[in-house]
């Protein structure tokens, strides 16, 4: 299966990737395809999954973790044709699918997943929500097949923030007729909002991959 995950910046639609390909089991392919935003992105955390059967792919450049060069490796495609697991991490926003385009051909069975965050400017309502999927689909070959929740403020969510959030994207589904697929949710929060939490499936964490306590 191919996983296309997109969101706007701050939706943490990285953490969200890493903790998908965490509950795929391996090999795991992510190929981090975002060379927009230097901050965050999964290759940050190649060294670290790497034991667990995933490996993180995009950049042609050796030590590239640090580097903000737009020189990206489509080495992945051989793993989607194979039919195996590859997450393909996008930068956010439209401009994030250019990259898309070399990949069209090669992608048969996907996922095509939008993480939204009612916590960020652009989609802080449902109707921002639908006109940031509309805009993707319109920019897209391939139409948004999945929604993920990741209400999240950081080191100060609780559970009322992910219930919330989720009312937001319960109304984006229905106006888009796309399914809510994923909620992400700290563990200890998980244990608070279990009861309302409406997804098809629900990925939870310890703590966060992308950033360290300072950061939060």
């Amino acid at each position: 299966m191919t996983y296309i995950v997109t969101g706007y910046y701050g939706s943490g639609k990285t953490e969200f990737v890493l903790n998908l390909a965490c509950s795929l089991e391996a090999p795991v392919t992510i190929a981090d395809l975002d060379v927009i935003n230097p901050f965050f992105r999964s290759r940050e955390r190649a060294q670290a999954l790497a034991p667990l059967g995933i490996e993180v792919m995009g950049s042609a450049l050796e030590n590239h973790v640090a580097q903000d060069v737009p020189a990206l490796s489509f080495a992945f495609l051989s793993r989607i044709r194979a039919k195996q697991d590859v997450i393909i991490d996008l930068a956010g926003g439209e401009n994030g699918l250019n990259l898309l385009a070399g990949c069209y051909d090669a992608i048969q069975a996907y996922e095509f997943l939008c993480v939204l965050n009612l916590y960020r400017p652009e989609t802080d309502t449902a109707a921002k929500m639908v006109d940031f999927c509309k805009r993707i689909n319109a920019a897209s070959r391939l139409p948004i097949t999945g929604l993920v929740n990741n209400g999240h403020m950081l080191s100060f969510t609780d559970a009322s923030h992910v219930l919330a959030s989720q009312q937001a994207v319960l109304a984006a589904s229905g106006e888009l007729g796309v399914p809510i697929k994923y909620t992400l949710v700290q563990e200890d929060i998980y244990k608070q909002a279990a009861h309302g939490i409406i997804s098809e499936k629900v990925l939870t964490f310890p703590k966060p991959q992308m950033r360290e306590d300072w950061q939060n």
